[in-house]
């Protein structure tokens, strides 16, 4: 919940010159406040994402807005980050219709998992995250299966300023590369992207991105300055 119209618009023209004057590689998407999608898709000259759609397809859901809405706007949908969960008690059934919905509507579901402080001292992280994506995810069909992107972003480091070390995201996206591979097949399970998301930032980018299975940034909080985001993305192309 950030930005007004015309600071959204000035975001997008600085992404816009950076994007048509340099060779990038690496995919850039960008998650604006719904309310400004509608400004700014004729002018982005990159794709953009909905932070959040409703669990229903339509109704007298005041304030709600659904994926029909929202589709031709955008390609992508977050579904799941630790702060719907939190702040707005998004249950598993409740995410399991979005991701519906947003696959429906041809959107691309971004979804979000990851454990949170206790589960990680008490070191059942891996059964937390192994639970959250056979119950969510790994319900739905291959062909539905193979259009996801996931996000892994420990529920400790989202706005905190502490990321997980290098061993730690390694072993998490590690284990989930190899469930995804037993799960749904070599060919499937090895092609879907996992993003890391929890505290990212220009300094700690390129070590991140470094890791095998990291496929990608879900970046916060450093997104909101275009200069510090514009670097997060020259780090990854140099990368890709």
């Amino acid at each position: 919940m950030n930005k007004t119209a015309e600071q959204a618009i000035m975001y997008i023209n600085k992404m816009n010159d950076f994007i048509n004057n340099n060779k990038i590689k690496t995919s850039v998407l960008i998650a604006p406040s719904t309310i400004h999608l509608p400004l700014l898709q004729p002018i982005s000259s990159v794709k953009l994402v909905s932070q959040n759609i409703s669990s229903e397809a339509y109704g007298a859901y005041t304030g709600e807005i659904s994926s029909s809405m929202v589709s031709p706007y955008v390609s992508h949908v977050i579904v799941g980050h630790s702060e719907r969960r939190w702040y707005f008690h998004e249950t598993t059934s409740i995410l399991n219709k979005k991701n519906s919905l947003a696959l429906k509507h041809n959107l691309i579901p971004i979804f979000c998992f990851g454990e949170n402080i206790q589960a990680r001292n008490e070191e059942r992280h891996l059964d937390i995250v192994k639970s959250q994506l056979e119950e969510t995810v790994l319900t739905f069909a291959l062909d539905s299966v193979s259009n996801f992107i996931l996000a892994y972003e420990p529920i400790w480091a989202i706005g905190t300023g502490k990321n997980a070390n290098s061993q730690q995201i390694t072993e998490v996206h590690n284990y989930v590369r190899s469930l995804l591979i037993d799960k749904l097949g070599r060919d499937c399970g090895s092609k879907i992207p996992i993003l890391y998301g929890g505290s990212s930032n220009v300094h700690n980018a390129k070590t991140i991105l470094s890791n095998p299975n990291v496929s990608g940034l879900l970046v916060g909080g450093a997104s909101l300055d275009i200069n510090d985001f514009i670097q997060i993305i020259q780090i990854s192309n140099e990368l890709s």
